[in-house]
């Protein structure tokens, strides 16, 4: 990849974030999704203090990150597989 390759839009996710009632269901085999991340079902988006994650399998918050007033830098640019 070239060096002016934006780095920051691959997939570098290192710790998922799950529903911890999805977590135990899935791990208790109730469910036959074959992945955690198949049956999850997470909204992510932008609130009046940051960003939440919502569970819509369960209907509940899975965590909310107060930015504190801060303004951060966010790429919504999207690379797609030619």
């Amino acid at each position: 990849m070239s060096d002016d390759f934006p780095q920051n839009l691959l997939n570098s996710i290192s710790h998922q974030i799950v529903c911890s009632k999805c977590e135990a269901e899935f791990l208790a085999g109730l469910t036959d999704s074959a992945s955690l991340q198949s049956y999850s079902q997470l909204d992510v988006g932008f609130t009046d203090i940051g960003l939440q994650v919502w569970c819509r399998r369960h209907d509940g918050n899975v965590a909310h990150i107060d930015f504190d007033g801060n303004t951060l830098q966010t790429d919504f640019r999207c690379l797609e597989k030619k």
